[in-house]
């Protein structure tokens, strides 16, 4: 028995394929005899299917003739000149007698001819509310309606109104709390220069789509209701609400269609289509009729042929898999693995050979392969980094130190005793922030903290002729970021754009947060540069050995520790200054590891 189970295990996958085509094929006739039934099947929902879409689409019809009506009936607020004036009146969160009496009446003339509108609510920009109803008691949470996601929805809608389930709970009824009811929600702006003047609220209590869903279903037993893109009902079936949550479940699409379903025991036809508001779906479970019952003969039959194709089928599928899917599936579970990062060699069995088992000691070769490429790119990797950030801070302007030790000897020598002690005492801090014991990682503080005292020096070098503009976000200050960004752009703008034009020069330094990006922007009025000379600069193309080389080195450093492609942009125009916006992104705990 075993040596017949090794020969098995030894067959090609195409023959053990062949076979089992084979006899699949024998047996082919017996799924032909089923097809009949399938046949039937497919032609009697179909034809069920689409009756109900007719139902499904005229019911969206008229449905769709109470949301206009709503809308329209919005417009009596909106075009209400009386109303307009009132509201355009308020300076304060006092309300006249007359303007309360004002819009109060139009509320109620409002909900009189409003057949569909259960309560109405206005609040104005001071969060001042009127309401009228016809289903009371009726609460308005209005300190809370500024924070709901409808109001920042209604923000952005330029005027036009919309409807959502409930109000996020700004609309109670304290007598009963759990009614359900759909809202339509809309601005009222000035007709004139369209200032925001209020918001309304349109409440359609459920009883409203209630009455109508029996009105259509009372001749039948179909079921409809309304559920949003997750199957939570927005407006729900008179009865059986949980059989029906539970049947549709991942059965909601966005798309108008119809699928066969067992509900309450019975066949019955679920229909759906979009209201074409909000994520909303009008579902309807209609019962099958007379054609889909058969001869109980003929159901028997066809039973006893589909029982066999069931059993031949699973016989087939039993033998595909433990023979050729499940050591692909183990194969593949294995290469998934890998795609994570875990390099796990196969386990191999012994005592015969096969395509798949070649397959599993290529895979094994492969991933011994990569284990050792790995761990061979991740140390050039390491000795590269550390080869190229030597390098560039071995290049961070020695020379400044230089001419400064200069000024403050000059100074020393002329007996200004009061600037030389602020230039060195400016130097020391600027210093104390750029070494920062040995760490790469600063916060955004220390780093203006750096470019304040680096101004300093400048500033007494020559003569208060820079003049710097701080425009920093508080909450990006405590920030961890790489230190001396912004020094080399502070001093490419003195150097290159200030210096070089007569008189004082400006420096406008900006940084704020971006989604998970601090973004700093450095601008000057200085001499500009040409479009080419950009180019030359962000490539390294210096004409000098020192010109751009700031710049560049700062692109470098960047790259190297954020892993961002172009993190710096420069916008010039000569005679007219330069901006240059550089890209870092947020660190979080111990998400780098470069100290």
């Amino acid at each position: 028995m075993e040596q017949i189970i090794n020969y098995i295990k030894c067959l090609k996958i195409r023959t053990k394929v062949i076979v089992i085509y084979i006899t699949l094929l024998l047996l082919s006739f017996v799924i032909g005899i089923s097809t009949i039934y399938a046949i039937f099947e497919e032609n009697t929902e179909r034809e069920v299917g689409e009756a109900g879409l007719q139902t499904i689409n005229a019911i969206k019809g008229n449905l769709d003739v109470i949301f206009d009506n709503i809308t329209q009936s919005s417009n009596m607020i909106y075009f209400d000149n009386d109303v307009q004036q009132a509201l355009s009146s308020l300076n304060n969160k006092s309300i006249t007698p007359s303007t309360l009496s004002t819009i109060q009446n139009s509320l109620m003339n409002m909900i009189l001819s409003g057949q569909y509108i259960s309560s109405v609510i206005l609040i104005d920009s001071y969060d001042n509310y009127y309401k009228s109803y016809k289903i009371g008691p009726i609460s308005i949470y209005n300190k809370d309606y500024r924070s709901t996601n409808w109001y920042n929805q209604m923000s952005k809608s330029k005027g036009d109104g919309f409807f959502i389930h409930k109000s996020e709970n700004i609309i109670q009824y304290p007598s009963r709390p759990y009614l359900n009811y759909i809202t339509y929600v809309r601005e009222i702006p000035d007709k004139n220069n369209y200032k925001h003047l209020a918001t309304l609220l349109l409440v359609i209590d459920e009883s409203v789509f209630q009455r109508y869903f029996h009105e259509v279903t009372k001749n039948d037993q179909s079921t409809f209701c309304i559920v949003d893109s997750r199957g939570n009902y927005v407006i729900p079936p008179l009865d059986n609400q949980e059989e029906i949550e539970d049947l549709l479940k991942g059965r909601i699409t966005t798309t108008p269609s119809y699928q066969s379903v067992k509900f309450l025991g019975t066949d019955a036809m679920l229909v759906q289509r979009d209201l074409g508001i909000q994520d909303w779906n009008l579902v309807g479970i209609l019962n099958m009729n007379s054609k889909k019952e058969l001869s109980n003969a003929y159901k028997s039959v066809l039973a006893a042929f589909v029982g066999l194709n069931v059993v031949i089928i699973m016989a087939c599928f039993i033998v595909l898999t433990k023979l050729i899917f499940s050591p692909l599936t183990k194969i593949q579970n294995h290469m998934q693995m890998v795609e994570k990062g875990e390099f796990v060699p196969m386990a191999i069995e012994e005592g015969y050979q096969n395509e798949i088992i070649s397959l599993k000691q290529v895979f094994n070769h492969m991933i011994y392969s990569l284990r050792e490429l790995i761990d061979r790119i991740k140390k050039e990797e390491k000795i590269i980094m550390k080869n190229e950030l030597d390098i560039i801070y071995a290049q961070l302007n020695p020379h400044f130190l230089y001419n400064t030790l200069d000024a403050a000897s000059a100074l020393a020598l002329v007996n200004d005793n009061k600037n030389c002690f602020k230039l060195i005492q400016a130097l020391g801090n600027f210093y104390r922030n750029t070494l920062s014991s040995g760490k790469d990682i600063v916060t955004v503080a220390d780093e203006i903290t750096c470019i304040k005292n680096y101004i300093t020096i400048l500033n007494i070098r020559y003569d208060n002729r820079i003049k710097i503009h701080y425009d920093i976000e508080e909450r990006i200050l405590p920030l961890p970021m790489l230190k001396l960004i912004l020094q080399p752009v502070v001093e490419n703008a003195v150097y290159h754009g200030i210096k070089e034009r007569e008189g004082e020069g400006n420096i406008y330094l900006k940084g704020y947060l971006d989604e998970d990006e601090i973004i700093f922007i450095i601008s000057d009025d200085g001499m500009g540069m040409s479009e080419e000379r950009i180019k030359e600069v962000l490539e390294g193309k210096t004409r000098t050995k020192k010109s751009g080389f700031g710049l560049y080195s700062l692109i470098q450093r960047i790259s190297l520790y954020y892993n961002i492609e172009s993190p710096v942009t420069v916008t010039s125009e000569i005679g007219s200054g330069t901006e240059i916006t550089i890209r870092l992104k947020v660190i979080e705990g111990d998400e780098y590891c470069g100290n």
